[in-house]
């Protein structure tokens, strides 16, 4: 379906794209060809080899094939994108950042319902995804403060012409089986669209030689709908909403204060969201406006079973939001483009943790210039003011007064295959509801966590300074000793983040034991990221490779300062000595694994309508506080905490490697598909320390297309 009017303004900004489009007068409006459209990385459509803003673009057609059925398993295998280790939930770990840094969007609406700082992805069905688009970096001067990482923006898919559909069933051992359905109706004026999948899993257990693991029964289900009505080249409005549920019974697994304990019971999740968007053209520019509101609740109820006769408990988190949004953006002329916005946002939590129902207010506005001064160089700066009702405006750079968040990507062109990128922004992020506000007391743990404001402290907005900078070499086709090579890409990324007042949870008292988060004075993470993707044909067959490696370091700061200064240590219990730490004993903060890589090799054979993949991911040795050896350290007297500071503190690096494969059988007018493989192949068993590892997995699914 074309693009139509969003085609044309993406193409004007980049005199090197018009030369290479097509242009059409139906419906007096202008089409044209790209690689790819993205739209996260400036909140306008650009064309992804000329966008500025450096997007990297996950088809959902890698699920095809595989076993993968949620976002969170899809994240998992691309590059650089790691579940974060030491959680029972899936969040995304980007750049050495933990979970809560990285804004996860669902057709560019905030998804909402964080636990423990984590948004889990598994509660998102990767049926009716077209892509997922990932951008690195600070994006706080675009989409807030929750975008200190990056944002993950999940885009469903959009109709083609006339009545399609499909059926799909799935068995997966020791994992979910699943049923999904999908209805799609395109045509030039109205799409519509329907997604429903339902999930089981039944309980089991999984044994080491040292421990026992019982995994719960657990059903949920989704609905996705969305409607799009265009009367007018001028004027589009769309309507969707989404519904998740589930229930899980049997022993729960929690992970808190460095441990992934068990308790039995039961838990009941309810996702719901609605969202409406209207779109208008003018010769003025684009007005875009969206209202947009979410609920979620998590309910617990924990049974008892220790033979004390203790009644029944439960516990239970609330969260809502509503969320009115505001964009107008036009060019300037055919090599500039100006963006501007508003936004505003309630949030409120309640239950059994926000026995205060306590809420936040915010308020915030944003700029954008995109320009394309000369043909090669392509640049984006953007700047943000939030308010916010707990901690007011952020402290940065101040514009006619107002304080500003900027951010700056530039794109330059060496040669038609060479680019140069680069991004410099600063983020800001205000203590969440769980941080300030919180009551917990997790059942059969023997402790509380509460938030700082409800012990009478304070916390401070976390400030950060972030950079990035890539090469990129492409080429739509390449020899190389007789062998041609098809959409070959070659990617070196370097990074950088500064996080000033960062919020760490931290023992407050011992006995009774009360756990609650702090400001730490800077944390530090760098690396590298390499990626290679390429396909090669030969004869009836193809081949499509990709690969990636990451090298990751993430340090406190105040911990690197009293190394200098020699006064970080520890007492050594058996002799009351002081032990100095020195550089080689840190190995940094915890949970950030060292290396990282993934490798995927898809074959396709056309006359037989089959394919197969073969996916790798290793996961590098990472420090996991339930393997904590040494004694806490001090700087002097003031607490540094539990440092990773010990090779036996750390889980030894492990490989997944999974296979599938796939063969389509037309049969009157629809296509029949049938998949069958194996996740796991080498029987990687640590469900301690990374709850996802549980051995061999096999599954088959069929699925009916029209």
């Amino acid at each position: 379906m074309n693009l139509r009017i969003l085609g044309a303004m993406a193409l004007a900004l980049t005199s090197i794209v018009a030369a290479q489009s097509d242009r059409s007068t139906s419906r007096d409006t202008l089409t044209y060809r790209s690689k790819a459209i993205v739209v996260t990385g400036t909140r306008t459509e650009a064309p992804i080899e000329r966008a500025p803003v450096r997007v990297e673009v996950i088809g959902g057609s890698q699920a095809q094939g595989t076993a993968i059925s949620t976002v969170g398993e899809l994240l998992r295998e691309q590059a650089g994108l790691l579940i974060a280790p030491g959680s029972v939930r899936s969040g995304v770990q980007m750049m050495g950042l933990s979970p809560d840094y990285t804004l996860v969007l669902l057709d560019g609406q905030p998804l909402t319902g964080r636990v423990g700082g984590v948004l889990d992805l598994q509660r998102v069905s990767v049926g009716n995804i077209e892509r997922v688009e990932v951008v690195r970096g600070p994006l706080s001067s675009l989409y807030g403060g929750d975008a200190l990482a990056g944002v993950i923006n999940i885009i469903t898919r959009r109709p083609d012409d006339g009545w399609h559909g499909r059926t799909m069933a799935r068995y997966l051992y020791h994992g979910a089986s699943e049923v999904q359905t999908e209805q799609l109706y395109g045509s030039e004026v109205l799409d519509a669209s329907m997604f429903a999948a339902a999930r089981a899993t039944s309980a089991f257990d999984i044994r080491t030689d040292s421990d026992r693991f019982a995994f719960p029964t657990s059903r949920d289900y989704t609905l996705n709908g969305r409607l799009r009505w265009e009367p007018a080249t001028t004027l589009r409005t769309t309507l969707s909403g989404r519904l998740f549920g589930g229930r899980t019974t049997g022993p729960l697994l929690q992970a808190q204060a460095g441990q992934i304990t068990t308790a039995n019971g039961a838990l009941d999740m309810l996702d719901q969201s609605l969202s409406g968007n209207v779109e208008w053209y003018s010769a003025l520019g684009r007005f875009t406006g969206s209202l947009y509101g979410t609920a979620y609740r998590e309910g617990y109820t924990f049974t008892h079973t220790d033979g004390t006769g203790q009644p029944d408990s439960g516990d239970s988190f609330e969260r809502r939001t509503v969320r009115a949004f505001g964009q107008y953006d036009r060019f300037v002329s055919t090599r500039n483009r100006a963006m501007a916005g508003i936004e505003f946002l309630y949030d409120d939590a309640g239950g059994a943790r926000y026995p205060d129902r306590p809420f936040y207010r915010t308020a915030a506005g944003f700029v954008q210039w995109e320009g394309n001064p000369i043909e090669r160089l392509s640049y984006a700066l953007s700047l943000r003011s939030d308010w916010t009702s707990a901690f007011g405006t952020p402290r940065s750079v101040l514009l006619g007064g107002i304080p500003m968040l900027p951010r700056l990507s530039v794109r330059y062109m060496l040669s038609d295959q060479l680019a140069l990128t680069a991004t410099v922004g600063e983020g800001f992020k205000a203590p969440d509801m769980r941080q300030l506000y919180i009551r917990f007391s997790p059942a059969a743990v023997g402790y509380q966590l509460l938030g700082a404001r409800v012990l009478g402290l304070d916390l401070a907005p976390e400030q950060s300074l972030s950079a990035m900078a890539g090469v990129t070499l492409s080429f739509d086709t390449l020899e190389l000793d007789g062998v041609r090579l098809e959409r070959t890409m070659f990617d070196v990324i370097f990074f950088a983040n500064r996080v000033h007042n960062m919020i760490e949870y931290f023992a407050y008292q011992q006995s009774p034991l009360v756990f609650t988060y702090r400001n730490v004075a800077s944390v530090r993470t760098y690396g590298m990221m390499i990626m290679l993707a390429t396909s090669f044909p030969a004869g009836e067959h193809c081949f499509d490779l990709r690969g990636s490696y990451q090298w990751l370091a993430a340090e406190d700061e105040r911990v690197l300062h009293a190394i200098e200064r020699g006064t970080a240590g520890y007492l050594i219990p058996a002799t009351g000595q002081f032990h100095h730490i020195s550089y080689g004993e840190y190995y940094g903060l915890w949970y950030r694994p060292f290396h990282s890589a993934t490798l995927r090799l898809d074959w396709r054979y056309r006359p037989w309508l089959a394919a197969m993949n073969i996916r790798a991911q290793y996961v590098g040795p990472f420090g996991d506080l339930q393997r904590a050896a040494n004694p806490d350290v001090y700087d002097g007297t003031q607490y540094l905490g539990q440092l990773l500071d010990s090779p036996a503190e750390l889980v030894p690096g492990y490989w997944m490697l999974n296979v599938g494969v796939e063969k389509r059988v037309p049969i009157c007018g629809a296509t029949l598909v049938l998949v069958c493989g194996i996740n796991n192949i080498l029987d990687v068993v640590m469900p301690r320390y990374v709850p996802t590892a549980i051995g061999r997995q096999g599954f088959c699914s069929i699925q009916v297309e029209w």
